[in-house]
């Protein structure tokens, strides 16, 4: 922090928002959920989150650092981070701070750029540009360049404060989570449905996952991999929920089948399991990991025959996606390690060799033959719910599926 006006500096991240400044009425709304969101992601590492106009000010419990900065930036919603401070509205003070910020970065070529978002103001962006840019030339021998500067001076102008970053991290845009409502995620071991579920809460659903798990337990699932990776999502979405259903109730039916229609049926089994527990939490959709074509799963014969029959509409947010784009973005969130590590889901017990293109008659007509809804509704039965804490009993069978939002 800066030493000598620490009265009057406070350090701060100044959060610029991405597509909220569009949304008319909702603007608040999401202004406000957004805020709540960083708050519950940060948790006792910010002292305080506030709006101001169009941004959201943290204040850190202790200096604002970088890696702070990034962990906010991955929040969906955040268009930028700035590392920086937040001051009185004292235009000596802004002339002052700026002048220890550049002499503490030993920046020899400065950009100074300002935004006046009070209009009351009385001196326009330009003039505090200038008087800011020739206080710096003048006491500390530096040239201003605007173009390829060593160091970048933001300031904003506020109605009583001064905003002030010296760098800007990137946010990764979007929706805050929990504007645009729930969905309901399959989650695998691998590296496609994690960001397949990330996609979908940037733009701003809040996402309950569904692993279906071929260990003898529940608690077996998470004690490995899936605990963690899971937990690496919620930190995007603090009120999703890992449900978690058995393999056994389908694997002992579809044994005395076609193997070759096995991937198949497994793919149609997971949706119609997952449809069921949506239609349950109030999930309005079910999220998908496919990309057209990436494998025998995901050509359009069987991407249709998994899906077909179902009521509730299927997001599929990588479907036009290669692998290297998805890898690159899993890398990017910190998903791709955890992906990758050694874990036996129920992909790896599946056939090898399954048909790429399936016909919708023939898996129709397995179905039926092994009555696989069966496996659907034995397995509902046995599923327990994750809260990031606690593993629980889903809810009460007795009564059929509903739609109501339990949120």
């Amino acid at each position: 922090m800066l030493a000598l006006y620490s009265s009057e500096v406070r350090p701060a991240l100044i959060v610029s928002t991405s597509e909220l400044m569009l949304k008319g009425g909702n603007r608040q709304r999401w202004l406000r959920l957004l805020a709540k969101n960083i708050s519950e992601t940060l948790g006792e590492r910010a002292s305080r989150v506030q709006l101001r106009q169009a941004r959201i000010i943290v204040y850190p419990d202790s200096e604002a650092g970088e890696e702070l900065a990034r962990e906010v930036s991955v929040i969906p919603g955040v268009r930028w981070v700035g590392i920086g401070y937040v001051m009185h509205r004292d235009q000596q003070l802004l002339l002052k701070v700026s002048e220890e910020l550049v002499k503490s970065k030993g920046a020899s070529k400065v950009a100074v750029k300002v935004q006046r978002s009070d209009k009351s103001f009385p001196k326009t962006s330009l003039e505090v540009m200038r008087e800011v840019s020739d206080r710096l030339r003048s006491s500390l021998r530096i040239g201003i360049d605007l173009k390829n500067p060593q160091l970048t001076i933001w300031v904003n102008i506020l109605p009583e404060e001064f905003l002030l970053a010296w760098k800007r991290i990137e946010g990764v845009g979007g929706l805050p989570v929990g504007a645009s409502g729930r969905v309901l995620a399959l989650l695998s071991g691998g590296i496609d449905s994690p960001v397949a579920a990330w996609l979908m809460m940037k733009r701003g659903c809040i996402v309950d996952a569904l692993h279906v798990y071929a260990q003898p337990t529940a608690e077996g699932a998470l004690t490995e991999k899936m605990q963690i990776l899971f937990e690496r999502l919620r930190r995007f979405s603090k009120r999703s929920r890992l449900y978690l259903a058995p393999y056994h109730h389908f694997l002992e039916l579809v044994m005395k089948g076609d193997t070759r229609l096995e991937l198949a049926l497994f793919r149609r089994f997971l949706n119609r399991l997952a449809e069921a527990v949506a239609k349950e939490i109030g999930a309005l959709a079910i999220v998908t990991g496919d990309s057209l074509g990436q494998a025998a799963s995901q050509t359009l014969e069987s991407i249709y025959a998994a899906s077909f029959g179902l009521e509730l509409q299927v997001l599929r947010p990588l479907i036009g996606m290669d692998k290297e784009e998805v890898v690159n973005l899993s890398k990017s969130l910190g998903l791709y390690e955890i992906s990758t590590m050694e874990y036996k889901d129920c992909c790896s017990i599946i056939i090898r060799h399954p048909i790429p293109r399936p016909r919708l008659e023939a898996v129709n007509m397995e179905w039926e033959r092994l009555a696989l809804d069966r496996a659907v509704q034995e397995t509902l039965k046995e599923i327990v719910v994750y809260d990031g804490t606690n593993i629980a009993p889903w809810k009460n069978l007795s009564r059929p599926p509903s739609l109501s939002n339990q949120e």
